[in-house]
C-alpha cells in the first residue's frame, strides 16, 4: 500500500481516469477526496467506495479551489497529493459554438483549472512539509492530431490545452522541487472514457484509433491510474517535471 496515510484530492473523480485514480488510491491506502462538478457521478463513486470523501466544485473557480484545499487540510491536518484529472474536449462543448467560445471553454477547464487547483493545493502542501502533484496531459499535448482521424482541422483547442498542461508541469516542477513538492504529468494515448465514447461508436474511427497504438488497442483508465499512483508515491521520489507517456507506444513511433 504505497499511499498509506497520504491525503489526496483527485479532480474529475466522477468519471474516467479521475474515477479510476480515486479507486486505485483507496486500494493503496490513501484518504481520498473526489472533486468534480458532477454531483451524480460523485454520488455513484461514493456508493461504490464509501471511504471516499466528495466535494462538488469547479476547478477553474479560484474560490472553490481554495475552499476545497483549505477544507481538506482542516479536516485531515495535511494534503499530500493532488491529481489534476478534470478535463473536457471540444466535443463536449456546444457544437454550434464558434472557435473562440470552444477554445475558451476547453482552456478554462484543462489549463486554467490545472493552474488554479495547483496553486490552492501548494499552499496546503507547504504546511504539510511537501507533496506530489500529478497533472493529466495527453499525447496530444506532445504531438498533433494524426491526419487519419477527423478530430481536428488545426484549430482544436484540446491539444493546445494539453500542451499547456505539459509546460505548466515542467515550470512548476523545477520551481517547487526545492520545497519538497514534486510535479509530474501523465500523457495517455487514446483511452476508453466518457470523453471518447462519442467517437469509438464509429466503427471505422474506432478501428483507426486502435491501430495507431503499437499494442494494437486503446488503453484502460485503470492502466493510467496505476502510473499516476506511482508518480504520486514516494517510489517516484526522484521524478520531477516529467511527462510520462502511457500510450501503448503511440509517441515512440
Amino acid at each position: 500500500m504505497k499511499l498509506k496515510g497520504k491525503v489526496a484530492i483527485v479532480t474529475g473523480a466522477a468519471s474516467g481516469i479521475g474515477q479510476a485514480t480515486a479507486r486505485r488510491f483507496v486500494s493503496e491506502g490513501a484518504k481520498v477526496v473526489g472533486y468534480d462538478v458532477d454531483d451524480a457521478g460523485l454520488a455513484a463513486l461514493k456508493q461504490e467506495q464509501p471511504s471516499v470523501h466528495t466535494r462538488t466544485g469547479d476547478v477553474a473557480d479560484s474560490r472553490s479551489a481554495k475552499q476545497v484545499a483549505e477544507e481538506v487540510f482542516a479536516e485531515f491536518g495535511r494534503l499530500d497529493i493532488l491529481v489534476n484529472s478534470a478535463g473536457i474536449t471540444a466535443r463536449t462543448v456546444d457544437s454550434n459554438a464558434d472557435l473562440e467560445t470552444r477554445w475558451d471553454a476547453v482552456m478554462q477547464v484543462n489549463a486554467k483549472g490545472t493552474l488554479i487547483m495547483s496553486e490552492a493545493a501548494v499552499a496546503a502542501m507547504r504546511e504539510s512539509g511537501g507533496g506530489s502533484i500529478v497533472n493529466l496531459s495527453s499525447v496530444m499535448g506532445l504531438v498533433g492530431y494524426p491526419t487519419a482521424l477527423p478530430f481536428s482541422d488545426g484549430f482544436n483547442p484540446y491539444p493546445h490545452s494539453k500542451g499547456a498542461v505539459a509546460q505548466i508541469t515542467r515550470d512548476m516542477g523545477v520551481r517547487l522541487a526545492k520545497e519538497g513538492i514534486r510535479v509530474n504529468a501523465v500523457c495517455p494515448g487514446f483511452v476508453y472514457t466518457a470523453l471518447t465514447e462519442n467517437v469509438t461508436g464509429n466503427e471505422e474511427v474506432h478501428k483507426t484509433m486502435k491501430s495507431l497504438h503499437p499494442l494494437g488497442r486503446m488503453g484502460k483508465a485503470e492502466e493510467v491510474a496505476a502510473v499516476i499512483a506511482f508518480l504520486a508515491s514516494d517510489d517516484a521520489s526522484f521524478v520531477v517535471g516529467a511527462t510520462w507517456t502511457v500510450d501503448g507506444g503511440y509517441t515512440a513511433q
